[in-house]
């Protein structure tokens, strides 16, 4: 069954630029290439924005492990993008586990990490 988090994603125009140079420059036809196409492409819960070319993406329930070739691959991105391009928020199965990286908080998804509490009925 494995470790499983709920992640988002959110790039600026500028970031989605970027992105897409390194789609393109990826080796076709390749089990890599095909699983980080797989992660971008099959994500039910992506928006973009024509006004600015701002995209977004929000995996549920995913093995999000550094050594996938395609959760490697969006690390990567986000080492190389400026914090202002992107925000990212995952959040794992344990209380305690959350990570959030990058600055573009104003993003046109509104996307953010929300707590609460509630009561069941």
């Amino acid at each position: 069954m494995g470790y499983r988090s709920d992640v988002g994603l959110c790039l600026t125009g500028t970031g989605k630029t970027t992105l897409d140079a390194r789609l393109a420059a990826l080796e076709a036809g390749t089990e890599q290439t095909q699983n980080i196409l797989d992660l971008l492409n099959g994500c039910r819960n992506k928006r973009e924005d024509q006004d600015t070319g701002a995209a977004a993406w929000l995996w549920e329930n995913l093995k999000w492990y550094s050594d996938y070739d395609d959760v490697a691959f969006i690390e990567s991105l986000l080492h190389e993008l400026d914090g202002e391009e992107y925000y990212f928020i995952r959040v794992g199965e344990s209380d305690d586990d959350t990570e959030i990286q990058g600055f573009f908080w104003d993003n046109p998804f509104g996307m953010m990490l929300m707590r609460g509490i509630g009561f069941d009925g």
